[in-house]
């Protein structure tokens, strides 16, 4: 939100605080948190959605008999 937002706030003169100092390096600054942010959020998304999908068994295979092609 901070990196995306502060493209925006940047067009109406405005900036938020805690990111005054990064003025200077307007708007590759934000769009470069914006991707880092959202990066962060799809990773998290991402592993939780794999810790929450079924496990699934791995399948048996029956035993060969002796004669035949394997």
């Amino acid at each position: 939100m901070l990196g995306f937002g502060t493209i925006i706030l940047e067009q109406f003169d405005y900036e938020f605080r805690i990111l005054s100092w990064a003025s200077d390096m307007q708007p590759l600054f934000g769009i470069v948190l914006g991707l880092a942010g959202l990066a962060l959020v799809g990773g998290s998304v991402a592993l939780n959605r794999a810790k929450s999908a079924p496990q699934q068994p791995a399948t048996a295979q029956p035993p060969q008999q002796p004669g035949q092609p394997g």
